[in-house]
């Protein structure tokens, strides 16, 4: 039933992990998804991109590049005189090209020593500024390069924007460097490209060198980022193995910002085209995307989360009320099983005191009767086991609440603090003991005797648990006990908890502390019926005792006792005198066991004192009624016959007043009763002292009264 109820409570929990889990781990799924859907559009609105940046870069090179193409044609070897004796034919075939192509800003032809002499803008050429440092013009000089692309360049002959130029080599008729023609072309006609491209105003379009000078950029212009760091562009670092095209994710150096970029080469060219977009704008999209989802999900999610937590707290409130019933239950299944063990045990011990009677009288007889020293010694082991015998029935007779006790009032804030001492030598030197009482009187009514008994068991259970010493604390409280919350108890009771620091219980076991004769211990070292007493005790006194435990967290064993008015301590009566007489008494024996009447006649014998037996209370009534003088009668109190012993004392006091009555018993579950009425009680097995003793003290309690 428990592990079902946790069950069921752990289904609700996981259910409740679920309804966060299972959401999340699908939106986190749908994250991935959206994610991963809005870079591969990203990725393809690049590549497309790419593709019309490629187209519009290849259109405007291969133009500059035919132009090129005509002039090297009409200029290449010549000699450097004759390259400048037809300056008049080349201006006019110059400048007519440029005027036909909107993508040509200017063209120049520029002889060996870096002058130029001929131009689509001026004629005659201005021939005063060398133009030898221009990149295009050196490195041609260096070697033929083919078609050359340089880098921005600031007009130097002409006022005007910065401007790239293409360029390849003349060469003279023996074939030597004999100048270049170069074409010049505006960035800013690209970047107006780019930026009529853009739609997003963080997407950006270069165009590059494969060195990683920038030709055109938006935006920010090619002067805003003259060259793109190798490091950080793959198509850079590794475009000596050839890289086309290609995309990949990179840090900006000089913003710092991060950009999904795709690069492709212009064909044929050795410039490339890249475009990019901030990945920051990607984020933005993809949340917005997924706040779409949340806006729906989140409160369908957060309405099922409530539901279940509402049915968790719900059922754990109702597990909780009937695991307080169950217990409730539990605890009086308890009582009614040691109930039902304890007038088993009573009635056991009706039968075993009987023998231990017959057992221990005829060892006494035997006693008497040899000689040997053998002989003596296993007469009294057999008397010694009949003691031991005693002893445990005694305690099983505790158990079940039906031995004669005298309970009278008693402060545990003074008797306690009496028996410290007592308690400190049964535990010994290595065990702390520390007794805390209140600073008002608890009185409490029980018999002393049994009480320090119960006190006794449970230190010795206490110093059990400790092999290695440790600390005992007796702690004393009284309080109001509601029925409902303290299992049955109602009113205001004592509580006095004996707390130590020992191995503890096991839960398994603790359920079954008080049975009789239940044990964890070795034989040597336990009976199992201390506890049992414990039990007993408190029960009969109209208490209870609870016990709290746990494996390596020590034990506290709580004697609840009521509380009752305090009362003067009454002085202890004085024993009356025992008459001192030879006289021969007779004595009528009431007893249905034959055995235990046979060792009353020898007690009888030896005290010189003469029998009567009577088999059962109304055999004795029939003896009395026939004319037999009795000094006195002493009966069994459980008899078949459907009269007892008590009933049997009181037809005596209606018929024969003179004759005292003195009650004998090995079981007595009319304890009270027999204290109401007065009879002095026998516990068997009982000796010829405690016989003779009982025996003379109620025939002078009759004659003083009688006196009187």
């Amino acid at each position: 039933m428990v592990s079902a109820r946790r069950g069921t409570l752990r289904l609700l929990r996981a259910l409740m992990v679920g309804a966060i889990v299972v959401p999340a781990t699908l939106f986190a799924y749908v994250a991935w998804v959206s994610w991963n859907q809005i870079s591969s559009i990203a990725d393809d609105r690049l590549v497309r991109t790419l593709d019309v940046l490629h187209e519009q870069a290849l259109k405007v090179l291969t133009t500059g590049s035919l132009v090129l193409d005509e002039v090297v044609d009409a200029a290449d070897n010549l000699s450097g005189e004759a390259l400048a004796a037809r300056e008049p034919q080349f201006h006019p075939r110059l400048k007519r090209m440029a005027d036909l192509l909107p993508e040509v800003q200017s063209i120049w032809i520029i002889d060996r020593d870096g002058l130029p002499v001929a131009s689509s803008y001026f004629a005659p050429a201005p021939r005063t500024t060398p133009l030898t440092d221009r990149d295009f013009f050196r490195t041609q000089r260096e070697q033929d390069r083919g078609l050359y692309v340089s880098g921005i360049l600031t007009p130097r002959l002409v006022e005007g924007p910065a401007f790239f130029s293409m360029s390849r080599r003349l060469r003279d008729p023996a074939g030597g460097f004999n100048g270049v023609a170069t074409v010049s072309m505006l960035p800013s006609d690209f970047e107006k490209f780019y930026a009529e491209l853009a739609r997003a105003p963080r997407e950006f379009f270069t165009l590059t060198r494969d060195d990683g000078a920038v030709l055109a950029r938006h935006p920010g212009g090619a002067r805003a980022l003259p060259r793109l760091d190798p490091a950080g562009e793959p198509f850079l670092a590794s475009r000596g193995e050839g890289p086309e095209r290609g995309l990949y994710t990179a840090t900006g150096g000089s913003d710092g910002a991060e950009r999904r970029i795709g690069y492709r080469r212009v064909d044929g060219y050795p410039v490339y085209v890249l475009a990019g977009l901030e990945t920051a704008a990607l984020h933005e999209e993809w949340r917005a995307a997924l706040l779409g989802h949340l806006v729906f999900g989140l409160p369908a999610t957060l309405l099922l989360l409530g539901v279940l937590w509402f049915a968790h707290q719900r059922t754990r409130s109702l597990y909780a009320e009937a695991s307080r019933r169950q217990v409730a239950e539990t605890a009086l299944r308890q009582a009614q099983r040691l109930e039902a063990v304890g007038r088993l045990t009573g009635g056991v011990a009706h039968d075993f005191n009987n023998l231990l009677m017959v057992i221990s009288g005829s060892a006494a007889r035997l006693r008497r009767s040899i000689d040997g020293e053998k002989e003596t010694r296993l007469v009294e082991m057999i008397a010694e086991a009949a003691r031991r015998g005693e002893t445990l029935t005694r305690q099983l007779l505790s158990f079940s609440r039906q031995q004669s006790v005298s309970p009278r009032s008693i402060d545990l804030t003074v008797r306690l603090p009496e028996l410290s001492d007592l308690v400190r030598r049964s535990l010994g030197d290595d065990v702390e003991v520390q007794i805390d009482v209140p600073d008002h009187p608890c009185p409490v009514k029980v018999d002393p005797g049994e009480f320090e008994l119960a006190v006794m068991n449970i230190c010795v259970n206490a110093r059990d648990a400790m092999p290695k010493g440790g600390r005992l604390t007796v702690r004393v409280r009284d309080l109001m006990l509601d029925e409902t919350a303290d299992g049955g108890l109602f009113g205001r009771f004592v509580g006095v908890a004996f707390a130590d620091s020992g191995t503890g219980i096991a839960a398994d076991v603790l359920p079954r502390v008080f049975e009789p004769f239940f044990t964890t211990k070795d034989s040597a070292k336990g009976t199992g019926l201390g506890l049992s007493q414990v039990y007993g005790f408190a029960r009969q006194a109209g208490g209870d005792v609870r016990i709290e435990s746990r494996l390596g967290h020590g034990t506290v064993v709580t004697l609840w006792l009521p509380h009752v008015p305090l009362e003067a301590a009454a002085p202890e009566p004085s024993p009356p005198p025992v008459a001192t007489t030879e006289e021969r008494r007779s004595v009528l024996v009431v007893e249905d066991n034959q055995a235990v009447a046979e060792v009353c006649r020898s007690y009888l014998d030896q005290l010189g004192w003469d029998m009567i037996f009577a088999a059962s209370p109304r055999e004795a009534l029939a003896s009395l009624g026939n004319g037999h003088a009795v000094d006195i009668v002493l009966s069994d109190i459980l008899m078949p016959g459907g009269m007892s012993g008590i009933e049997l004392a009181r037809e005596l006091r209606r018929v024969a007043p003179s004759v005292p009555v003195v009650l004998m018993t090995g079981f007595n579950d009319r304890a009270d009763e027999v204290a109401r009425s007065g009879y002095p009680v026998l516990r068997k097995p009982f000796d010829i002292e405690a016989l003779h003793r009982e025996l003379t003290a109620a025939m002078a309690r009759q004659t003083t009264t009688g006196a009187a």
